[in-house]
């Protein structure tokens, strides 16, 4: 019996430790995971934030404008001057926007957005890409009170966020 109890304190003892779980709750991803980033890495897995709770006091939308080489920020009270909707293609309740109404509205007729910086970069967007009447440029909260990017087709069809946390636009000179 006592040959046993050694048996199993040596197999406890050489045993390797699980892994702690990610922070998030969320499984760990592994490469080829498709929540993985395009490395494999589970940290540089694409960030969505679908499962995650409302914030219930997300702080007031801010975006920072530049445009010829000065930069202003429309706060708050600038969204809430633009139409918005107030369902995404999800069905959930979210504020979202056309990005080209929200500049023409705000900036004048004829602006147009050359990039868009978030939490992952910077987007461009072309001329034509701006201009073409099948596609519509849309900036959405998110659950996190924080703005994102996308396209949404002639249906209203959403396609993938192009940039999450989205912090400034620039428009075209």
């Amino acid at each position: 019996m006592q040959r046993l109890g050694w048996l199993v304190v040596l197999v406890v003892a050489c045993s390797k430790p699980a892994a702690d779980p990610p922070a998030t709750g969320q499984a760990a991803a592994t490469p080829g995971d498709p929540a993985a980033g395009s490395d494999g890495h589970p940290h540089h897995r694409k960030h969505s934030d679908r499962r995650e709770p409302v914030v219930a006091n997300a702080p007031p939308l801010k975006l920072d404008v530049t445009a010829k080489g000065a930069t202003s920020t429309w706060q708050q009270d600038a969204f809430d001057k633009v139409a918005r909707y107030t369902k995404g293609s999800d069905g959930e309740a979210r504020d979202v926007w056309s990005l080209r109404d929200l500049v023409h509205q705000l900036a004048g007729p004829t602006a147009r957005v050359a990039s868009v910086t978030g939490e992952d970069g910077t987007r461009t967007i072309a001329p034509a890409a701006w201009d073409d009447a099948a596609r519509t440029p849309l900036l959405h909260t998110t659950r996190r009170g924080t703005l994102k990017f996308r396209w949404a087709d002639a249906a209203g069809t959403w396609a993938e966020a192009e940039v999450k946390d989205v912090t400034r636009i620039e428009l075209a000179p």
